[in-house]
């Protein structure tokens, strides 16, 4: 659960640095942070679409990449049917509005800046994502990049509302560790199975998906997605059921 520890504290050392200095992040600096994270977003993202096909014949590569770009279709219709990324655009506005709120009266509103914060850091696909992957295969690397990201809003958050800006740490990591203990109890199924591989290449592939937005690329429905990481491993255990 490394990633989870490396999350939760940028969120306290971002808000600790936004308390001690007046200095604010230069514009161009900003820039540069974005681009650098959406290229290690891709670049993560790749490595464990790679380490979940890799294994095994050429055939089976595509074999399971094939289970995986279905996986993606139907647990995509699965999210939108459920409307996940629906209810996170709405915790999304409700912490904006939280967040305009508090920023018209900073002094008088740190519960709303506590509330907006947290819903930001822990409604993220990407930390549901990485938390899991993590738990899964120690694979922390995902929460390191949202470690970056969440950092560099504390900073913001702590400029507002002080130091209840570090407050959020708690419930994300609360968040996380669930998540990525899940991820442990599942890795002897899924690799009894022989499902794992699947599920690491859907996992992968939705951490590359985060690149597209970073770089507002294409607005891509993340928490819709999700459903994929469940639809994947059943798919891969349907076929071999079906073919053998």
């Amino acid at each position: 659960m490394l990633g989870t520890f490396l999350n939760a504290g940028a969120i306290l050392l971002g808000a600790i640095l936004g308390l001690a200095t007046r200095r604010d992040v230069p514009v161009r600096r900003q820039q540069q942070l974005k681009v650098l994270l959406g290229v290690a977003s891709a670049f993560f993202g790749l490595q464990l679409l790679w380490r979940g096909l890799a294994a095994g014949s050429v055939k089976f590569f595509f074999y399971q990449f094939t289970i995986v770009l279905i996986a993606m279709i139907v647990g995509h219709a699965l999210g939108r049917l459920c409307r996940i990324q629906a209810l996170m655009n709405r915790i999304g506005q409700s912490a904006k509005l939280k967040l305009e709120r508090a920023s018209a009266d900073p002094a008088n509103s740190p519960g709303d800046g506590f509330m907006a914060a947290t819903m930001l850091f822990c409604a993220a696909p990407l930390g549901i994502v990485g938390a899991f992957v993590d738990g899964l295969s120690a694979f922390f690397q995902p929460l390191a990049v949202k470690a970056v990201m969440d950092g560099i809003a504390a900073f913001s958050f702590a400029r507002m509302f002080g130091w209840t800006a570090m407050l959020p740490a708690v419930p994300l990591a609360a968040l996380l560790s669930g998540l990525s203990l899940l991820g442990q109890r599942l890795e002897p199924l899924l690799r009894q199975h022989d499902v794992l591989g699947v599920t690491h290449a859907t996992a992968g592939l939705l951490i590359t998906y985060v690149a597209l937005v970073i770089f507002e690329v294409k607005k891509v429905e993340l928490g819709n997605y999700l459903p994929c990481l469940a639809v994947a491993p059943a798919l891969m255990k349907l076929s071999y059921v079906l073919f053998g």
